[in-house]
């Protein structure tokens, strides 16, 4: 991949809000992720040097978390919690319907999806809980899989599934946490 200069200003400028450039980790490799789709040697490098760092701390940042891939993901990625509460709650064999329905194996791209199984989405109380790229969905059951993937369909048609930027403003009402500042 090939990294221009306006990726090196819109990272520089992030790394600047930060008093130490590794602090920026998260948001520098949420740019490169929207921007490409995912991390090939050429990003995981580029990452490593904007921050200060050695590539293997990128490359541990890119293996950890879900929202990083070193590998193309279709435009519709599903992610499954399989988590104790969520597969207490059918997330396992929801999964196994979500990939006959999409014709997606679990943990691969075929078409459009992407689907896999991932640990905790941070909604236990509420399982089977499923992300697809942006949105959370709760409480998803293995005998409405057909019908969820039905309202994904829709979704994916109307645009609403599009990923937001990672500098977008948060989304929906009542945020009230002493943590947020934003």
């Amino acid at each position: 991949m090939e990294i221009d200069s306006q990726l090196e200003m819109e990272c520089d400028a992030l790394i600047g809000q930060y008093p130490q450039k590794r602090s920026a980790a998260m948001m520098v490799m949420h740019l490169i992720q929207e921007r490409f789709g995912y991390f090939d040697d050429t990003c995981v490098e580029f990452a490593a040097k904007k921050l200060g760092v050695e590539p293997i701390e990128v490359y541990g940042m890119l293996s950890f978390y879900p929202m990083y891939s070193d590998k193309p993901r279709g435009r519709v990625h599903i992610k499954v919690c399989r988590t104790l509460s969520c597969a207490l709650s059918g997330s396992v064999k929801l999964g196994h319907e979500l990939s006959k329905l999409t014709g997606c194996p679990i943990g691969s791209t075929k078409g459009v999806y992407t689907l896999e199984f991932v640990e905790c989405l941070g909604n236990c109380t509420n399982g089977p809980n499923v992300q697809v790229n942006d949105k959370l969905f709760e409480g998803v059951a293995p005998e409405d899989a057909e019908k969820f993937m039905e309202k994904i369909a829709a979704l994916d048609k109307s645009g609403e599934l599009a990923q937001k930027p990672a500098s977008a403003e948060p989304q929906g009402e009542g945020f009230d946490s002493p943590a947020y500042k934003g």
